[in-house]
């Protein structure tokens, strides 16, 4: 399946309505996605399991920015083990989401994220010394050079 009937557009609408209220948190997605809508479903899940939905006024995706914004309730404030606990359960549910004004990548997203290595696994690249032997600039190092100090490597 395809471009059908325009839903994958980037200013599409997927489903409608693109807000509802799952387990008494108010949940709404800006272009009406149905992946945001899902994890958002999955996360209000989780936080009612865990008890923590007392919590939450409401959860909206900003479709064109792909953050997931947790509005805390301010009658019931968080305190430690609760915004633990709604963390916990917004990392495995939300690719991108802000919690208590931080702005944080979820499990899913962090690990499709490519390692980058250490400043200790950075070698000069294979081809320095002999781009170098062969430049016309009279300022560039010499192989000679490179080899006598470390710090050129």
């Amino acid at each position: 399946m395809t471009q059908e009937h325009g839903y994958f557009g980037p200013r599409s609408r997927q489903v409608e309505p693109g807000e509802l209220r799952a387990f008494g948190v108010t949940i709404h997605s800006q272009r009406g996605r149905a992946g945001e809508l899902c994890e958002m479903l999955r996360f209000v899940q989780d936080a009612a399991t865990l008890g923590a939905t007392e919590h939450l006024r409401r959860v909206h995706f900003d479709s064109d920015s792909g953050v997931c914004h947790i509005d805390v309730d301010d009658r019931a404030p968080l305190h430690g083990s609760v915004e633990h606990r709604l963390d916990q359960a917004a990392r495995k549910h939300l690719s991108r989401f802000t919690l208590c004004g931080a702005s944080e990548l979820g499990e899913a997203l962090g690990s499709q994220l490519v390692p980058q290595p250490a400043p200790e696994d950075w070698g000069a690249p294979e081809n320095a010394l002999t781009d170098a032997s062969t430049t016309d600039d009279n300022d560039a190092v010499s192989p000679t050079a490179a080899s006598e100090a470390p710090e050129l490597r």
